[in-house]
């Protein structure tokens, strides 16, 4: 669960607990655009773009903060550099 007193627009979450029927499965990511400190986090989900929002302890309990990802990206890629495939 996470506590809205402390997260910041930025961070990384992930869908747990009773997850979020229609906008994300368990386990996906999403990420923070605006907080208000107290009780909510508007967030977009990483792979889709679509915007939801998380309010009260219900909401809390549907996010825990992201645990560090494997990189997606081939080894000795430098961020931010977009690969094709030939």
């Amino acid at each position: 669960m996470i506590d809205y007193a402390t997260v910041k627009v930025g961070d990384t979450l992930q869908i747990t607990g009773r997850g979020a029927p229609g906008f994300a499965r368990l386990g996906d990511y999403v990420t923070v655009e605006k907080t208000n400190g107290t009780n909510r986090v508007d967030v977009v989900h990483a792979v889709t773009g679509e915007k939801a929002y998380f309010a009260l302890t219900c909401g809390a309990e549907r996010l825990e903060p992201a645990t560090p990802r494997p990189s997606v990206l081939p080894a000795g890629t430098p961020v931010g550099e977009v690969t094709t495939g030939s």
